[in-house]
């Protein structure tokens, strides 16, 4: 009886404690998502993107986002129809910063479940361990020093299928592979190797379920809708030119040539020390797993793709396949035994520990959350960032503006926002910051800019540090027309 009242106290410890990690990792990167507002960190690639999509869903309107184009529909970007879910959060607080707070607690949401899927492997103490390992990642703190994008759905998701998979629990399974086709087209990958998992044990159907669905949910979305929703009718993102120009030619390469393949994947260099990025934190364990197939797909997106920037460990796309791979090196290292044995046990625990506080706050990769906090640098305030404060309140409500990408999320809320060299019905307004290479990612100079709207009659009315505000000669007041 004894023996029961103390493992009774130990599962409600062990869930206060778990409970505790996942509100403060909440609270304390939310503070910080909304720091990055604060100090004009974000950009409208992507937080203004997503901003104008649920504000039109919110509103029961089509998810036009005038910062990709004149009446452009998100959906012929990529399939995530799952983003409407955040348009009730608009009723509440009509602002980008919801966004900012919802990928933080779509996060927070998925340390549980890890927790619940180590605590299945090893003691109470090493499953918060990993939890909070997990938590304090560099991939997750990468993905929370970037702005919302819609894989932070993905997140939860996927834990929560590995799990059930994990649980051999079909019902969850099926439900969670649904909802991650809502969260991205790509996830159609993930389900097919999940499919492949699950055909270990009968009976199979879910497992045939999983891959038919996977595939063909990939091939509708990526042949019919998108394109549907498409200005030039076509699906854009398929970026894998060394492998071929499709699905049937990328598998039939990888297939004939696999030393090719394989080349692919680790060369040019950045991809191979992304790579140990992802496994020498868990030490190799994820190896060991048959869990780690999940994460092929997402690492092969990854390191085929011809835009080379997503081969590093930058940005929010690291968070999914490293929480596969999380959850692979439990099952790896309880393979191996190393949960059952005192001193692998304390070894590999300390090692789990040791290695997210050294990147966090030592190593110089992009993930610098806990860094930033430290040093205070997450809410620092300097000359450049109240110019671009005084450049904003120039701007009237209700007009239509052109600026730089580092100021469109502080005026979507109140004006119809693009960028400059995005087509647009009409500009009343242009912001630039002078001080930037670009206004956004591969489009003009400021420079440029300031030129081509000089030279179309638009004159400067303020003048501060690098930042300009110029208004159009046509410009008679606010109009409906460029209400948000």
């Amino acid at each position: 009886m004894a023996g029961a009242t103390r493992s009774a106290r130990a599962r409600v410890t062990g869930h206060w404690q778990v409970a505790l990690l996942t509100g403060l990792l909440f609270v304390v990167y939310s503070v910080y998502g909304l720091t990055r507002q604060a100090t004009y960190l974000t950009a409208g690639y992507d937080l203004g993107i997503f901003d104008q999509a649920v504000r039109n869903y919110a509103r029961f309107r089509a998810p036009e986002v005038p910062l990709k184009g004149a009446h452009y529909n998100i959906l012929a970007d990529h399939f995530h129809p799952i983003i409407a879910l955040a348009a009730p959060l608009y009723w509440i607080w009509n602002s980008p910063s919801v966004l900012l707070v919802l990928q933080m607690a779509l996060i927070a949401a998925s340390v549980p479940v890890v927790y619940a899927f180590a605590l299945r492997r090893t003691p109470r103490g090493g499953a918060l361990v990993v939890a909070a390992a997990y938590g304090l990642s560099w991939a997750i703190q990468a993905m929370v020093d970037f702005d919302f994008h819609e894989v932070a759905w993905g997140v939860p998701i996927l834990a929560v299928a590995v799990d059930a998979l994990d649980r051999r629990d079909d019902r969850t399974l099926l439900v969670s592979a649904g909802l991650l086709m809502l969260v991205r087209e790509d996830m159609g990958a993930v389900l097919v190797m999940i499919g492949l998992l699950r055909l270990a044990w009968r009976p199979r159907r879910t497992g045939y379920l999983l891959i038919g669905g996977g595939l063909a949910g990939y091939l509708l979305v990526t042949a019919l809708i998108i394109p549907a929703f498409a200005p030039n009718g076509r699906f854009v993102y398929w970026t894998f030119d060394a492998l071929g120009p499709d699905l049937p030619h990328a598998l039939w390469t990888i297939v004939a040539h696999p030393v090719h393949t394989v080349r692919l994947i680790f060369t040019p260099s950045i991809k191979a020390e992304t790579l140990a990025y992802f496994f020498l934190p868990l030490a190799l364990l994820p190896l060991r797993s048959r869990y780690s197939l999940i994460a092929l797909p997402l690492l092969a997106e990854r390191f085929f793709n011809s835009r080379d920037h997503l081969w590093t460990t930058h940005f929010h796309y690291n968070a999914l396949p490293y929480l596969v791979l999380v959850l692979a090196m439990v099952d790896g290292g309880a393979r191996l035994g190393v949960w059952r044995k005192p001193v692998l046990n304390r070894l590999m625990l300390a090692w789990l520990v040791i290695v997210p506080v050294y990147l966090s706050t030592v190593a110089n990769i992009t993930a610098p959350v806990i860094r930033r906090i430290l040093n205070g640098s997450a809410w620092r305030v300097d000359a450049h960032l109240r110019d671009q404060q005084a450049a904003v309140r120039q701007v009237p409500h209700d007009v239509c503006v052109s600026v730089d990408d580092r100021l469109a999320t502080h005026l979507v809320t109140t004006n119809r926002v693009t960028l400059p060299g995005i087509s647009t019905p009409r500009t009343d307004y242009v912001v630039l910051d002078m001080g930037q290479q670009e206004v956004g990612y591969l489009l003009p100079t400021p420079q440029q800019v300031l030129a081509d709207s000089r030279a179309a009659g638009f004159v400067q009315v303020f003048s501060q540090g690098d930042l300009l505000v110029l208004r159009s000669p046509d410009y008679t007041g606010p109009s409906s027309q460029c209400r948000p």
